[in-house]
């Protein structure tokens, strides 16, 4: 979470002249020679323009900077920045990422998470003390909202230690599942070594999941389709070997793991709805007597908090013979209705140029997927939406931006109801963590995470729900925030 939200927040400038002026606020706040930092960076700001680290250069005055998009899956550095990065070219990555070059120099966009790490290397580092600590703070602004828990989605076994940390302080305020993030790079042997982890848990942080990403976003052309983008980009998975993505999901999945798989195009759902059958169908218990019979510790049973389904993450474009596939193979329909933000219905935004106004029409498809009897989780998967819940629930409901009554919806035929909207942020939520019985409702005998509003969210106007009041969030019996006056 830190290193995503470092910097300015540009997710509230609408056009690059305020992009431009957010920028110089923070070179001014940072002083001489310090890294400036940005997120939340819309694409559509730049229009026709190509995405250079130039346009930001004078803004901050020539000073290293490195500034993510809202997706985080693409990022601007400056030329100061490739400078004390060491990036002066092309780089050859073992995954569909790219250090973008023109005749033969970097332009200073980035695309995909291993081009972008290169660069963030260079940034000044976090003391631990600093990390705890804005780790602390973070949770509270969850609390302030009515978040009782969270999916760090990004984990590996030394976020366990830190969240294990978090906790002894009395700092962790949020119920937290650490999933570990599986990379094409990922070597086999780690893999085996986290097998043993899966059981790990504190009282309010859990493990027992894995990440994957098949493929990247539709806007740069990463995200992968059954057929190509209209600039002819698009026909590649995220994994250079997309085998070694489903033998991983097997090895996982045949271990008691949770597997949740990053996958925006309607290629890269296909794919995982396939890892996933095939795990159910005998590769995933093929893939653990393998790993036994070399000796490895296989933890038996179920994990003590509860199995975790497996999920596919966005689901932003979809083939309508894959839709069903979600019920039948047990697998849920994780989805970001506010990820809508960014898309403008007369199609002239990134995401639907580059669909096209067919495969558009079968975007964020939540209304058919309900439909079909789909377990549907709602979150924001910030830092890339706001992680505020009221405006979640409201672009489910209006496929719009709450509030703005006159804004056009777009494909207003999918929007959820005010119930299913509240279940998708509790029940579902629960359920696909394998823990209903104990999260997302209220009842003699389950944790007591709860979040009192004041009024009946699902009665209250979309519009109105972002001015509702949270007047309390309790984490395990414990209030965590309370608003005042109440």
């Amino acid at each position: 979470w830190l290193e995503q939200v470092a910097g300015a927040d540009l997710s509230s400038c609408g056009t690059l002249a305020e992009v431009l002026a957010a920028l110089a606020a923070e070179h001014e706040r940072v002083g001489p020679g310090g890294w400036v930092q940005g997120w939340g960076l819309d694409y559509n700001v730049f229009g026709d323009r190509p995405l250079e680290g130039a346009v930001i250069d004078g803004a901050v005055g020539g000073a290293p900077a490195l500034i993510t998009f809202f997706d985080q899956h693409t990022a601007l550095a400056t030329s100061r920045a490739l400078e004390l990065a060491g990036v002066t070219g092309a780089v050859d990555f073992p995954v569909a990422s790219e250090v973008v070059v023109r005749g033969g120099v970097p332009t200073g966009e980035l695309r995909e998470m291993p081009a972008m790490a290169l660069v963030r290397g260079a940034v000044p580092k976090l003391t631990a003390e600093q990390r705890l600590a804005q780790a602390a703070e973070l949770q509270q602004r969850f609390n302030a909202v009515g978040i009782t828990g969270v999916h760090a989605m990004n984990g590996s076994p030394r976020a366990f230690d830190f969240v294990r940390e978090l906790e002894a302080r009395g700092d962790l305020t949020t119920r937290t599942v650490i999933p570990f993030w599986q990379k094409p790079d990922t070597p086999y042997e780690a893999m085996l070594e986290q097998l043993a982890l899966r059981d790990e848990h504190g009282v309010l942080w859990r493990g027992g999941v894995t990440k994957y990403f098949i493929d990247g976003v539709i806007e740069t052309g990463t995200g992968w389709l059954v057929e190509p983008d209209t600039e002819g980009d698009g026909t590649t998975s995220y994994w250079p070997d997309p085998e070694a993505y489903r033998r991983s999901v097997a090895l996982f999945a045949g271990a008691g793991f949770g597997c949740t798989t990053h996958a925006t195009g309607d290629m890269g759902v296909r794919y995982a709805l396939d890892a996933y059958r095939d795990a159910r169908a005998g590769a995933g218990a093929a893939a653990i007597e393998q790993a036994r019979s070399a000796g490895v510790a296989v933890p038996a049973g179920r994990h003590p908090l509860g199995q975790a389904m497996h999920r596919v993450e966005h689901i932003e474009t979809l083939q309508p013979s894959d839709l069903p596939r979600f019920v039948a193979e047990r697998v849920a329909a994780s989805m970001q209705p506010l990820h809508m933000e960014w898309t403008d219905p007369a199609g002239t935004d990134g995401w639907s140029r580059r669909l096209g106004p067919e495969r558009v029409a079968r975007g964020f498809l939540t209304r058919d997927l309900a439909d079909s009897g789909a377990l549907m989780p709602l979150g924001s998967d910030w830092p890339v939406a706001s992680f505020d819940p009221r405006k979640g629930m409201g672009w489910a409901r209006l496929r719009r931006q709450p509030g703005q009554p006159g804004a056009t919806p777009i494909a207003p035929e999918q929007a959820l109801t005010g119930l299913e909207s509240l279940h998708g942020y509790t029940t579902a939520n629960a359920r696909v963590i394998g823990e209903q019985r104990q999260l997302g409702r209220i009842e003699v005998g389950a944790h007591a995470d709860l979040t009192a509003f004041a009024a009946d969210p699902v009665t209250t106007s979309a519009d109105d729900l972002l001015a509702l009041p949270v007047v309390m969030t309790v984490v395990g019996g414990r209030v965590v925030h309370r608003a005042e006056g109440w």
